[in-house]
């Protein structure tokens, strides 16, 4: 991998670990804690095995333009996230909404290379030139697509974890 990319997952990976701690601590629950760090460092030695993160690595594509692809695409994915915040945030009556969480509001930027490892790996052969002023259909299909994918991330999280509460 590219090693602004190892970058970028390494900061995403410390911040999860952070925000997990900060939980931990603040519920008194440390056993979800070892089991989810367990899967994380799973997950790691996945990715250094296939890829060698954290060690940058030779990069497969087309160079820097795959880079502002990706970029772009997660600009994109961070936005969706961000605008599900503000719309669970927002349909509330004023009287109901809860208060203004920084933590949930941060919290996607941790769980983006579990959305956008998906979404990058299925628009990677997909040519499409950024530096072109006029905007194509098949690129703001990709573009919709990742914000898409960035709204909807809180839901597949959270309809996951009711099938587990369920199947206890």
């Amino acid at each position: 991998m590219d090693s602004r990319l190892n970058l970028i997952l390494a900061v995403c990976v410390a911040g999860l670990i952070a925000v997990s701690v900060r939980w931990a601590h603040a519920m008194g629950e440390w056993r979800p804690f070892w089991m989810g760090l367990l899967a994380l460092s799973a997950f790691i030695t996945f990715l250094n095995r296939w890829f060698g993160f954290p060690f940058a690595g030779p990069v497969v594509g087309k160079g820097d333009h795959d880079l502002a692809l990706a970029g772009a695409m997660g600009l994109c994915m961070v936005g969706g996230m961000f605008a599900q915040y503000l719309y669970r945030y927002f349909e509330r009556p004023v009287r109901y909404r809860q208060k203004w969480d920084w933590g949930c509001f941060i919290a996607p930027f941790f769980a983006s290379p579990i959305v956008f490892i998906p979404l990058a790996a299925a628009f990677q052969n997909v040519d499409i030139d950024l530096t072109n002023p006029r905007l194509k259909l098949p690129q703001l299909m990709v573009f919709l697509v990742a914000f898409e994918n960035g709204f909807f991330w809180k839901e597949y999280f959270d309809r996951k974890r009711k099938q587990v509460e369920k199947g206890k």
